[in-house]
């Protein structure tokens, strides 16, 4: 069953790099470069996980903290999808402080593409097994 992965980016070019990485990797992504973009994504299709950078813009100049969106996202008829957070490492208290809000990992910047995808598919393996689909078995 192929994975879907919401990527909110502001970066157009990191929108390409990571559409191209996922894509290749047999996921299906779908990005997003704003808060109001997420939300509709969110409320039209269901995801295994979200990729985010740590400060998500909303209507200009507004922004929105990724910890902060954790809280919408627990509003979502999906309310366990793991978060995962990329961006530059400010310190170890920034990163345990994004960790502990709620958000599944964090993806310090730069990764190559080999850290990432791993990253994502590990997460995507944990989520799997703390939340398994349901499985209706028949006895017919």
């Amino acid at each position: 069953m192929e994975k879907k992965i919401l990527v909110i980016t502001s970066s157009l070019a990191e929108q390409v790099q990571l559409l191209l990485l996922l894509t290749a990797a047999g996921y299906t992504p779908t990005c997003c470069e704003s808060l109001p973009s997420a939300l509709t994504a969110l409320e039209s299709s269901t995801f295994d996980a979200i990729i985010t950078d740590p400060i998500i813009m909303d209507t200009p100049p507004q922004k929105m903290t990724a910890v902060e969106f954790v809280s919408l996202v627990q509003k979502t008829p999906n309310p366990t999808t793991p978060i995962l957070v990329m961006g530059d490492v400010i310190s170890l208290q920034y990163i345990m402080n994004t960790l502990r809000s709620g958000i599944a990992r964090f993806i310090p910047k730069p990764f190559t593409p080999t850290e990432f995808i791993e990253t994502v598919s590990a997460e995507l393996c944990v989520a799997e097994h703390q939340h398994p689909q349901k499985t209706i078995i028949s006895n017919r």
